[in-house]
């Protein structure tokens, strides 16, 4: 539990929102250009416009793997969910009209705009994961949800450096090597474009507001979500270890959370419910990039209208669509996490200068703000 609220709690909502607060100050605060290249200006001075193409190119080369990843892990666990619900839907087709599903609905959002298609979207996303971790909090395993999510918090706390900087035995853990690397990778990738996307609707909001609904909030739900899936995922498994390891390794990790649905009960009713919610999820995820990504593309793009070209938000919605079935196609899981840590290295440099300049905006504000 421990290792799930590393990788989906406070630090990867850092990773977000870290870069995001530097690129509203910097095109807010000091009316710099829609570009990676502003948050780092301080460090780069007056050659910052020059270097403005190449960094935006690079955060455009993360975010198409980093999307292509987590959209190819979103089609797994549909597609796995679909399969073992229909058993008659397994078939080639499945993934490649599930690809186009996720598509057409992400590029469909994101074309209708922020305020109405991704802006209603969020909302419906945010009310559909509340009602339904309700639902597996009270009919699931609660007891044992509560007792091993207070553990793994304990557990991160005390273990919170060696955890994150991999340290000590935990360096030498495949599983470790194989699932932390793919984790930070794909967080690190998606964290330029939605630093851009953070930054351009933060308009009007205070830092601290900034921060607590960009970081705070969103890192609380997250941990409360990993607590209830992940809590009766290892009491369950605790239970039946030979069936889920049997599971994993015939129908592969996209199966489990499916077959904890089934022994909490009304998996007649939660399956589907499950996979409506990660369609939306994905889709809300893929039309804000879609959205950032159009906006990088443009020449000139005016902060006051928001809104991108929408035949742009097409083409980089249907690259992003096509890179993730062929990868999942020909490598399954493993070309996910081939294409998140193609991703994540080159942002991985990009975030640091950018980490870097906003501590120097930091200790002089009155120079650069």
């Amino acid at each position: 539990m421990s290792a799930i609220f590393l990788h989906w709690g406070f630090t990867p909502y850092a990773i977000y929102s870290i870069p995001a607060l530097a690129v509203a100050l910097a095109i807010y605060n000091r009316n710099q250009a829609f570009s990676l290249s502003s948050p780092i200006s301080p460090l780069l001075g007056k050659h910052a416009p020059r270097y403005a193409n190449l960094i935006d190119m690079i955060c455009l080369f993360a975010l198409v793997s980093g999307m292509s990843a987590s959209l190819g892990a979103g089609i797994l666990s549909i597609t796995g969910g679909l399969g073992s619900m229909w058993p008659a839907l397994n078939s080639p087709l499945l993934i490649p009209l599930v690809t186009t599903g996720i598509i057409t609905a992400f590029i469909l959002s994101a074309s209708s705009g922020i305020d109405h298609g991704i802006k209603n979207l969020s909302r419906i996303n945010f009310f559909f994961f509340i009602l339904f971790s309700l639902a597996i909090a009270l009919l699931g395993p609660g007891k044992q949800i509560i007792m091993l999510s207070l553990q793994g918090f304990q557990e991160l706390i005390g273990s919170y450096i060696p955890l994150s900087l991999q340290l000590g035995e935990i360096r030498n853990s495949e599983w470790t090597q194989s699932w932390s690397v793919f984790n930070w990778a794909n967080w690190m990738a998606w964290a330029p474009i939605t630093a851009l996307f953070l930054g351009k609707i933060a308009y009007g909001r205070t830092v601290r507001e900034f921060l607590l609904f960009n970081w705070f909030l969103p890192a609380c739900f997250c941990l409360a979500w990993m607590g209830i899936f992940g809590g009766s995922t290892l009491y369950f498994a605790s239970e039946g270890p030979v069936n889920f390891r049997e599971l994993l390794k015939t129908m592969g990790p996209e199966s489990i959370i499916y077959e904890v649905i089934s022994l909490i009960g009304h998996a007649e009713l939660l399956q589907p419910a499950f996979i409506i919610a990660m369609f939306i999820s994905y889709v809300t995820a893929a039309d804000s990039g879609t959205e950032a990504m159009a906006s990088l593309s443009m020449k000139k793009f005016d902060l006051q209208q928001l809104d991108s070209d929408n035949r742009l938000k097409v083409t980089w919605g249907l690259l992003v669509g096509i890179l993730a079935w062929v990868m999942i196609t020909f490598a399954g899981i493993d070309g996910v996490k081939m294409l998140s840590n193609l991703g994540g290295l080159p942002a991985l440099f990009l975030l640091a200068t950018i980490m870097i300049s906003l501590w120097k905006i930091m200790w002089q504000p009155s120079k650069y703000l």
